[in-house]
């Protein structure tokens, strides 16, 4: 699968619907199709033992957007 078409693929109606009735195979697909966004979200600059600059994911930020997309997935109305 080519990145253009990775970044357009969308999450199945059904998956969705599952989702927001709180199955939680459902939800984890959620969660891994905005992994990489969230990641990118969550990217920070900071420096190692040695002074040097290097990207890292912050992983408390990570699990806070991922505890948030999860509340809005159960809330989410699909009427």
């Amino acid at each position: 699968m080519s990145n253009a078409t990775q970044h357009t693929r969308m999450i199945p109606y059904p998956v969705i619907e599952a989702a927001v009735h709180g199955e939680t195979d459902a939800v984890n697909e959620v969660i891994r199709h905005y992994s990489g966004y969230i990641a990118t979200l969550c990217r920070r600059t900071g420096r190692d033992e040695n002074g040097n600059y290097c990207t890292y994911v912050d992983e408390e930020l990570r699990r806070r957007l991922e505890t948030k997309l999860i509340i809005s997935i159960l809330g989410f109305d699909l009427n």
